[in-house]
């Protein structure tokens, strides 16, 4: 005798070796966190690449500062030549303007950087030392803090002491102490990625 049977599935079960619908469900919200990961890490990375070329430049344009406040002592240095025996060393020409040697005998107007003087900053302002192996330009100018270029006086300048060791005979120097106007010296220093200081010094003499 020959018996027939059958079986169904019973309701709700699923066929052998495929997933259920709340493992892909697992599966899916795995990945989904796994790119947010990814993401996360690769903003991460590229903010700390981009904040460490922009350490590397704030320091490389200090580093370009700090060296032309160095170099503005070239500047400083040709100043005092002309001052001790160069084309500044007679008195009576310090009186008016020596414009071939950045001379001005009165203050020079200071109104589009405070302090600055505005022939120093101006285009036609040519450079008054080069430095072609490093690229390194300074200009500089000389103003006698003074309200007019006359014969100094405390009404009309501003005043300050001195010492003068330049004096005496025999070959013995005699140190004398005087009183002379005041003079300033501002200079630009322009070098490499357009960095650029400004040193300005005070003198008497």
């Amino acid at each position: 005798m020959t018996m027939l049977s059958s079986s169904r599935p019973l309701s709700g079960a699923l066929h052998p070796g495929l997933p259920s619908s709340r493992s892909a469900r697992q599966r899916g919200s795995v990945l989904i966190m796994a790119l947010i990961s990814l993401l996360i890490l690769m903003l991460a990375s590229v903010a700390l690449i981009s904040s460490t070329d922009t350490s590397l430049l704030t320091a490389g344009n200090l580093a370009f500062k700090r060296d032309l406040a160095n170099q503005s002592e070239r500047a400083v240095a040709q100043v005092r030549t002309q001052f001790v025996s160069g084309a500044l060393v007679s008195e009576t020409l310090l009186y008016s303007d020596q414009t071939a040697q950045n001379y001005w005998a009165h203050v020079l107007p200071s109104k589009k950087l405070p302090g600055i003087p505005d022939e120093l900053i101006a285009p036609a302002k040519k450079d008054d030392i080069t430095d072609a192996a490093t690229g390194i330009r300074l200009r500089y100018v000389i103003d006698r803090m003074c309200i007019s270029g006359t014969v100094p006086d405390k009404s009309t300048c501003t005043m300050g002491s001195f010492v003068d060791d330049k004096k005496g005979t025999a070959g013995i120097t005699r140190v004398s102490a005087g009183l002379g106007p005041v003079y300033r010296l501002t200079v630009m220093a322009l070098g490499p990625r357009n960095t650029q200081t400004f040193t300005q010094i005070t003198f008497t003499h």
